[in-house]
């Protein structure tokens, strides 16, 4: 799996096909959040998901670190 980098440095997009609505912002405070979306916003570093078709589109903290939030994300997907 690998995180696509999007115009936004602080952004990166996963190709990953999910049961969410299209165009939805999810962050912490989101309410009974299941599924992929919950294992990645509980990684230390993402701010933000926002869902599209096929993909979803990842927000880093401002003092996020890509490498670490990438490994994070390796390795929640080989548990999944």
């Amino acid at each position: 799996m690998d995180l696509i980098d999007t115009p936004n440095p602080n952004a990166k997009k996963i190709l990953v096909e999910h049961d969410y609505e299209i165009a939805i912002y999810i962050n912490k405070e989101s309410q009974e959040l299941s599924g992929v979306a919950k294992q990645l916003i509980e990684i230390n570093g993402v701010e933000s998901i926002f869902t599209g078709p096929g993909f979803l589109t990842l927000t880093k903290e401002k003092s996020g670190d890509w490498s670490l939030i990438n490994n994070d994300i390796l390795n929640k997907f080989d548990t999944i």
